[in-house]
C-alpha cells in the first residue's frame, strides 16, 4: 500500500515522502497512529506541497545555523570554576555550564545536548568545543575556563 508520511518515521522516510509499505503495517500502525495517510491522487499533490515546504524550511534553518556559526566562532565564552594551585579543576565544566554561558554571555540559546563533549573539561585555560547547530552545521567555539574567586 502506498502512503504519504505526515511525520518522520525512523528507517522509513520523512514528512511528505510517498512510501510503499505492507498493507498491515499501514492499516494497523501508520494510519491509526496518524503518522501517514493513504496516497490518493489528490493526496500526492498535497505531499508534494508538504515536501516543498519541508525543503524550504530546512534550507532556511541551515542558513540561520550558518550565520550563527559565524557569530559564535568569532567570539569566546568564559566559565568560572574552582581550581587547585596546579590548574586542575575540583569539579568539571560540562555541556550544561557551557550552554548556560552561551545563553548569558552571547544570548544564544542552545541545548546541552547540542554540545557533544567526549568528556567534561577538567583544567583551566582555553578549550575548543563543538556545538551542533543543525544536522549539517557544526560550530567550534572557544571556551575559557577561569579560576573562580
Amino acid at each position: 500500500m502506498k502512503v504519504i508520511l505526515k511525520q518522520e518515521v525512523t528507517d522509513l522516510g520523512r514528512v511528505g515522502d510517498v512510501v510503499d509499505v505492507a498493507d498491515g503495517y499501514a492499516r494497523n500502525y501508520l494510519l491509526r497512529a496518524g503518522m501517514a495517510m493513504r496516497a490518493t491522487t489528490g493526496a500526492v499533490a498535497d505531499a508534494e506541497a508538504l515536501r516543498a515546504a519541508r525543503v524550504k524550511r530546512e534550507e532556511r534553518d541551515r542558513q540561520e545555523a550558518e550565520e550563527l556559526k559565524a557569530n559564535l566562532e568569532a567570539t569566546s565564552v568564559t566559565v568560572g570554576a574552582k581550581a587547585g594551585p596546579d590548574g586542575t579543576l575540583y569539579g568539571s565544566v560540562g555541556n550544561g555550564k557551557i550552554a548556560d554561558a552561551l545563553r548569558e554571555q552571547r544570548g544564544v540559546s542552545v541545548s546541552r545536548k547540542q554540545i557533544p563533549l567526549e568528556r567534561p573539561l577538567k583544567s583551566l585555560g582555553e578549550h575548543d568545543v563543538a556545538v551542533k547547530l543543525h544536522s549539517e552545521v557544526e560550530a567550534t567555539i572557544r571556551v575559557e575556563v577561569e579560576r573562580e574567586s
